[in-house]
């Protein structure tokens, strides 16, 4: 009895963390936290996630991290993103980028990703910072934020 009783409640906790996590419905009046993650740059060979390509070569960044509310607000820091590798290695040589936002693995790309106006990105040190509302979807399962070439290749990705 007592072990099926462990069990179930292991069960039940387990449930709620998965089901707690990941999860964005739209709501005006309310701003909590629901990603707060580091940002990490393109592999080599750039890789396609959720619809979105890479960008042509490796990236790296120093300390970059992204925080999305249940609001829409996206607090985007990055610091030191830069080519891995080549003739640029250790550099930015792009002067914009954006924030992205894909929510329901982008189901319909119509309304599952949303992208932010053009953002300044530091050449040559690759810094780049984003403090807005985005409008997203709702609801917004499992959002993935990505930091993009304003033609919307990916730099960094959240992970």
């Amino acid at each position: 009895m007592a072990r099926s009783l462990r069990l179930a409640i292991a069960i039940g906790l387990l449930a709620g963390l998965v089901v707690g996590t990941g999860t964005v419905v739209a709501d005006p009046d309310s701003s909590n936290k629901i990603l707060d993650t580091r940002l990490v740059g393109v592999p080599n060979p750039p890789v396609t996630v959720v619809g979105v390509p890479g960008a042509g070569a490796a990236w790296t960044t120093d300390d970059s991290r992204a925080k999305l509310f249940s609001d829409g607000r996206l607090l985007l820091d990055v610091e030191g993103l830069v080519f891995l590798s080549g003739p640029n290695a250790g550099r930015n040589t792009v002067a914009q980028g954006r924030a992205t936002v894909v929510c329901n693995g982008n189901a319909n790309p119509a309304t599952d990703r949303v992208n932010s106006d053009p953002i300044a990105f530091s050449i040559p040190d690759g810094d780049a910072h984003f403090n807005a509302v985005l409008t997203l979807p709702s609801p917004c399962f499992a959002p993935i934020v990505f930091f993009t070439s304003v033609g919307g290749n990916w730099f960094a990705i959240s992970g």
